[in-house]
């Protein structure tokens, strides 16, 4: 499909039929199987590549682009993230789906730049950014920040690639010094000009979401600039078809005739792009559709044969025993679990305080798949399915305003519905925090930003002006999730292993851990 030689069609009545296909957030997910229960799944990639296989032999012309946070995110990255293999192994099965473009996302600066250069070096196909820049200048700094393909018999089509500005408020700045993160819709603006002069269609593909709910425009993200999607599809003119990520959400509809498609994450899904085309001096869209596949039943045996290597050495090193534990440190129900003390947040907390040495702590739990284990024998895995995201710690001093402005914050996460606690939809799950090192109290009956009735340390009220030391994970350190206190401040310490390498040495440390209840802070209603 590449470099092919440029025909006019024979038949300018002819409609030509081009599909794009599209992944988004894999995070490291090829084989259908949950790290932490080893019990199957039907998402990942070897779910996924019978689809793209299927829609190959039905249809002559077909791009496949990849959304990106494609390196991070599962046990098989983290293990090649942090010990490494010769080959990453999500890049070496993008290689054999013939993946096209993809586009660079956040999380894929987690594990430092060597790790990312590496993967950009052996993927078969561009991996890019046009707003990701050399600093101080517009000049991408992987890559071109788009590809062109030339379509048998067909028109030329441009890819351009763009990822979320605020990449500077979540990454570790050894990992990003030398770039700059513009603004993609701005950088949008200036290169499809550019692009329609070499290319009949561009398709954009955004690693960042929608801030908006695209049919109603309802406001469904934060208004910060890490969501620009809706934004994108509603000004920019010339986009035959977007490609959208990040927000593990799943979408399939059109903006302005436009088709635009989020295909989930984790190879959950597939997003599909049906352009019909017809030529009549130059090529135009005469309609489109736009779905998304579920994965299929049955897995890419050949996907699955060549990561089997790499399979087999993350399982042997997942199946590590760090510890024994005494008691259970399960959360059955994410919202029991924040809004009850937990055994579990009790221990990732006492991490946080043990190797800080601070004297407040907060964390999260980051998803309703976060369980935890029960009595018995803790193994790796059980560790890494609790701590899902490449986070360090970081301490920081905050006057005792500034930290009950945190606990505020963080308890807009709730309302009241018919006497019963609910998500409020201002504040997503992962970025309520649970704190330790104080005693306090929400009490949902008063009205957000006035809920906490008992805030003390010590058994003493905290005091407004007086400074307290906390441990926070690095995202958080950036002002992320709405906690603006954080930003502009430098930390006072740093600890850069990853916090999840953090409980498993405690873990190993202790040899043996007992589950604990306080009973130092509460939701009432």
């Amino acid at each position: 499909m590449k470099n092919s030689k440029k025909k006019i069609p024979l038949n300018t009545h002819e409609v030509l039929n081009l599909t794009i296909i599209t992944t988004t957030d894999v995070h490291g997910y090829i084989f259908p199987i949950d790290y932490t229960t080893k019990r199957p799944v039907n998402y990942g990639l070897a779910r996924i590549a019978p689809l793209i296989e299927k829609i190959r032999k039905e249809n002559k012309h077909v791009l496949y682009f990849d959304g990106g946070d494609t390196i991070q995110g599962s046990p098989l990255e983290y293990y090649n993230g942090i010990i490494g293999n010769e080959i990453d192994p999500t890049i070496e099965a993008m290689n054999y789906l013939k993946c096209d473009a993809m586009t660079i996302g956040n999380h894929d600066f987690n594990f430092g730049r060597k790790v990312l250069d590496r993967a950009i070096a052996q993927a078969n196909f561009p991996f890019t950014s046009a707003n990701i820049v050399k600093k101080d200048t517009k000049d991408p700094f992987f890559g071109k920040g788009y590809a062109i393909y030339d379509i048998e018999d067909g028109p030329r089509v441009a890819y351009l690639a763009l990822t979320t500005k605020l990449i500077p408020f979540w990454e570790e700045q050894e990992y990003i010094s030398d770039l700059d993160f513009l603004d993609p819709v701005d950088v949008a603006r200036e290169y499809i000009p550019m692009l329609k002069k070499m290319a009949d269609l561009v398709i954009v593909g955004y690693h960042g979401g929608f801030e908006r709910d695209p049919q109603s425009g309802e406001i469904i993200s934060e208004l910060n600039g890490e969501n620009q999607g809706y934004e994108m599809a509603t000004t920019l003119e010339g986009v035959s078809a977007y490609i959208f990520g990040h927000q593990h959400r799943t979408f399939s509809t059109k903006v302005k005739e436009v088709p635009v498609v989020m295909a989930s994450s984790h190879g959950k899904a597939l997003g599909r792009i049906d352009l019909k085309l017809s030529f009549d001096g130059k090529w135009n869209v005469k309609s489109s559709e736009v779905q998304i596949i579920d994965p299929s039943e049955r897995s890419d045996k050949e996907l699955l044969h060549r990561e089997r290597p790499f399979q087999i050495t993350v399982q042997k090193w997942l199946d590590e025993i760090i510890g024994e534990s005494l008691g259970d440190f399960y959360i059955e129900d994410v919202m029991y679990g924040r809004t009850h003390e937990t055994a579990l947040v009790n221990l990732i907390n006492d991490v946080q305080l043990y190797y800080s040495g601070a004297e407040i702590s907060a964390t999260s739990i980051f998803s309703p798949e976060v369980h935890g284990w029960k009595k018995g024998m803790i193994r790796r895995r059980d560790v890494m399915g609790v701590y899902i995201f490449s986070n360090t710690l970081k301490v920081f001093e905050l006057t005792g305003l500034e930290i009950r402005d945190m606990i505020e914050h963080s308890a807009s996460y709730f309302a009241l519905c018919d006497k019963e606690i609910v998500a409020s939809g201002d504040l997503a799950g992962y970025k309520y925090l649970i704190f330790k090192g104080i005693s306090y109290t929400i009490d949902l009956t008063k009205p957000s930003g006035s809920r906490i009735v008992r805030l003390e340390k010590d058994g003493k009220k905290l005091e407004d002006n007086k400074k307290y030391t906390i441990a926070v994970n690095s995202y958080q350190a950036g002002g992320n999730g709405g906690y603006t206190m954080f930003i502009g401040k430098k930390p006072v310490k740093e600890i850069k292993t990853q916090i999840v390498e953090l409980i498993i040495d405690y873990i190993k440390m202790k040899h043996t851990i007992e589950p604990r209840i306080e009973n130092y802070w509460a939701v009432i209603f």
